[in-house]
């Protein structure tokens, strides 16, 4: 009987260890410099909020995090390093739209599955995709540059960041439903596709109002039409693509941070709340509303709604993702 009693107290003292180990997990964490990764080049989206946030978490947690940019393949590169990294929570994802739920459908392979291999920590900002031009292109409203793409299929061209990305995928779906004809012009990151343009080389490119503004204030280039459901306070004179002549037309991206699927869900939470208080800093705030996004700082299984939404959403749009590739 001592013997039975002795070992079932030695089992019951694994199991109450076992129990421990993720909140000591989550206590001790992070116990080392965090990498965020961005998979696309320094300087866009993705980046400038990796970089907005990091010194916050630095600050709130305790631990250096810094940003390493990743770029290739729309984003899939860094995507796939970070599914395969120790889920420990010291290796986390900022990533857009185009990797996780865009990509399986445009029939590349990937390596990683986006909704089996990621732990969604929180879905950041929600920015409208904007349609600008070389300020020599001669349209000053959208219904303009239709009725010349109209008269001139096939020889207009718009650039973008990138094959299978959100701006690519939002130039198609004008293409389809403004019923005209403007060449896509792949460049390997959003800092050349907006030299492209302001160069002249290519007269129009489909991008996020934060990259993009600073031109746009400068005069270097024009913008004919916002993607949003609604106008962007950012840009109040400048209506919609429904509004200018497209009904039903929407192209809106998001920004979130992740981590490796299998990473506790008290490390998940920790990082969470350290996320969300970042995001309601004057001084974050104020920085990407000026810039135009949409603060949405939402919680882990709010994004993870998002992710299994915007799946099937672009699932349904397959066979012009194949198409447009």
């Amino acid at each position: 009987m001592t013997c039975m009693a002795t070992r079932r107290s030695f089992i019951g003292g694994l199991a109450s260890v076992a129990a421990l180990a993720p909140r000591l997990a989550a206590a001790a964490y992070p116990s080392r410099p965090v990498r965020i990764l961005v998979p696309f080049p320094p300087g866009g989206g993705a980046d400038l909020i990796a970089r907005l946030i990091s010194p916050r978490l630095q600050q709130s947690l305790g631990q250096p995090f810094f940003v390493e940019n990743r770029a290739g393949a729309a984003g899939r590169i860094g995507t796939g390093v970070v599914a395969k990294s120790e889920p420990d929570g010291h290796t986390l994802l900022m990533t857009t739209e185009s990797s996780l739920v865009i990509a399986p459908h445009v029939g590349v392979s990937l390596g990683y599955d986006p909704r089996q291999d990621f732990a969604p920590i929180s879905l950041l900002t929600r920015n409208a995709v904007i349609l600008v031009v070389h300020p020599s292109v001669p349209a000053d409203t959208l219904g303009d540059y239709i009725a010349l793409a109209r008269g001139k299929p096939g020889q207009l061209f718009y650039a973008s960041s990138g094959v299978g990305g959100p701006n690519h995928l939002a130039g198609e779906t004008f293409n389809r439903m403004a019923r005209i004809e403007v060449a896509h012009v792949p460049f390997p990151d959003t800092g050349g596709a907006i030299q492209a343009v302001i160069s002249n080389q290519v007269g129009a490119m489909w991008g996020f109002i934060a990259g993009l503004i600073p031109h746009i204030r400068a005069g270097a280039l024009k913008c004919l039409a916002v993607g949003g459901k609604v106008r962007s306070p950012a840009l109040p004179d400048v209506p919609t693509v429904a509004e200018a002549g497209v009904p039903g037309y929407e192209a809106t991206s998001w920004i979130g941070l992740l981590a490796p699927s299998a990473t506790e869900p008290v490390v998940v939470e920790k990082l969470w709340e350290a996320v969300s208080a970042a995001m309601r800093v004057d001084e974050v705030r104020d920085l990407l509303l000026r810039d135009g996004s949409d603060i949405v700082a939402s919680t882990p299984p709010e994004f993870r709604q998002t992710i299994e939404n915007d799946y099937a959403k672009y699932g349904r749009l397959a066979d012009l993702l194949k198409a447009a590739k």
